[in-house]
């Protein structure tokens, strides 16, 4: 009776530990997704919606260092943007953003994601990216003049939820050039889970086994 239960405290371990899974940074010339574009016309709002090329919906809210939470999708140009200052005489000059955040409609998941910090005197920026089991992983990169190209994948069957970006230092002009990839999350067991599975399958061998003499004895 003990190896019994023994047997099912190790089965029980083996669908209660997920497999180790990680969002990791990689080169953003490695990245080939889907571009976000904003086709719709000029969007201006506390929330604004991309689409990708294949027809998936990406949703953004943002602040900018004038204190407000409105942003604008520059229409047929794939960027983020602050909304209008209005305290210069310029009327296309925007608010700098301080924070931006994005995710799929829906609550889906990408596995790929290439975008392009560009221009502000934000000298820092901080990523916490969310993956599919709500866990988030934090980077932090220093910002230089112009361009500033960053990537992340999700690795060992983990995928990516959402992301939240801040700025240090001042804020950033735009995010663009987003793309991402929502291909199929490859879900192999990690080797620690292998050997848990296995034990889980040896310990019901060994349940059936004594169910069996149990039978012979009576």
């Amino acid at each position: 009776m003990r190896a019994s239960t023994l047997a099912l405290v190790a089965l029980a371990t083996v669908t209660a530990s997920p497999a180790f899974a990680d969002i990791i940074e990689v080169a953003a010339s490695s990245i080939q997704g889907d571009n976000v574009l904003f086709n719709g016309g000029t969007q201006t709002g506390t929330t604004v919606m991309g689409q990708t090329q294949l027809g998936t919906d990406v949703l953004f809210t943002g602040t900018t260092l004038g204190g407000g939470n409105t942003i604008i999708a520059a229409g047929g140009q794939a960027r983020i943007e602050g909304a209008l200052d209005t305290s210069t005489r310029n009327p296309n000059d925007t608010l700098l953003l301080n924070s931006l955040n994005f995710s799929l409609a829906g609550g889906g998941t990408f596995n790929n994601l290439e975008f392009n910090v560009f221009g502000g005197t934000a000298t820092s920026a901080t990523f916490l990216i969310t993956n599919n089991q709500g866990q988030v992983t934090p980077f932090t990169e220093t910002l230089g003049n112009g361009q500033n190209f960053f990537a992340f994948q999700g690795i060992k069957g983990q995928s990516i939820a959402s992301v939240a970006a801040s700025f240090t230092g001042g804020g950033t002009l735009d995010l663009r050039q987003i793309r991402l990839d929502q291909s199929a999350v490859s879900g192999v067991p990690e080797p620690a889970s292998w050997a848990l599975l296995a034990l889980g399958f040896l310990g019901l061998g060994f349940i059936g086994c004594q169910q069996k003499m149990q039978l012979r004895l009576y």
